[in-house]
């Protein structure tokens, strides 16, 4: 009987051990149920204590936090429910561990093979955020954003028609969207670039940055953004606030969301 109790502690110990290194990072699928779909990248599952965080995309947020609430935010939640919903709830993930949250980060699969991060992408809800210990799919979320951005779907359905602002506008009123103010607010922001630092460019009220992952991922062969030094542009995007208090945007794809103008001495 005693080694009838030892031989049950070792398995379960054992399947405990093949379930950790499961979730760690294998590509072996969890099917399991949706229970609550937190916002436009985030639901919560029954095979799994903690939630689950879409990896490989950002979208808007739905409470103010290190980020603003969101243009857009709403209309992804209720968008990843529909998919979810309409799948009966039912989704495999392919887990590639946890992020600094507790959070698992996964590749989520619908009964009919399509990914729901992918999905939000393709349709403007979403935009890419790749990490290069969780970059598998990032060539197909490039060409998931693109097709957003020629179809001019979410996000990108105020390219061709949102006002401009200029920069000194939008940093007089970085309050929340939901009370008339910029941040979380999706807009052309155009400023004269003063300094280029990295892959970042500023001037005066603003600043536009792009993290190196998406600068590798879009900028094609030769593109730097030196060639916008001293000259007036519009950058496209959701405004947040830089730590210098200037207003700022976050790019992911330079050559689609920032376009050069005027060549000029002097600027915003």
């Amino acid at each position: 009987m005693r080694g009838i109790k030892i031989l049950f502690v070792l398995s379960a110990v054992l399947l405990t051990a093949l379930y950790t290194l499961t979730l760690a990072g294998c590509d072996k699928r969890i099917r399991t149920t949706v229970v609550s779909v937190g916002d436009g990248d985030s639901i919560t599952v029954r095979a799994l204590k903690s939630s689950v965080r879409l990896i490989g995309i950002d979208a808007p947020e739905i409470r103010a936090g290190s980020k603003p609430v969101g243009e857009y935010a709403f209309e992804a939640q209720r968008f990843l429910e529909g998919l979810v919903i309409d799948a009966n709830s039912k989704v495999s993930l392919e887990v590639h561990g946890t992020d600094s949250y507790g959070r698992h980060l996964a590749y989520v699969y619908l009964p009919d093979g399509r990914m729901l991060n992918l999905e939000l992408l393709k349709h403007g809800l979403a935009r890419p955020l790749t990490y290069d210990d969780t970059s598998h799919h990032s060539r197909d979320m490039k060409v998931a954003y693109l097709e957003a951005f020629e179809r001019r779907l979410g996000i990108f359905s105020l390219y061709d028609s949102r006002q401009v602002f200029s920069a000194s506008v939008v940093r007089e009123n970085l309050q929340p969207l939901a009370v008339g103010g910029f941040l979380g607010r999706i807009v052309w922001m155009e400023f004269y670039v003063t300094d280029v630092s990295g892959l970042s460019i500023s001037g005066r009220d603003a600043v536009a940055r792009i993290r190196k992952e998406e600068f590798d991922l879009f900028a094609p062969a030769g593109f730097s953004l030196e060639e916008f030094y001293r000259k007036t542009v519009q950058v496209f995007g959701e405004v947040w606030r830089d730590s210098s208090g200037k207003a700022l945007i976050l790019l992911r794809d330079p050559t689609i969301e920032i376009a050069a103008s005027v060549i000029s001495a002097e600027g915003n």
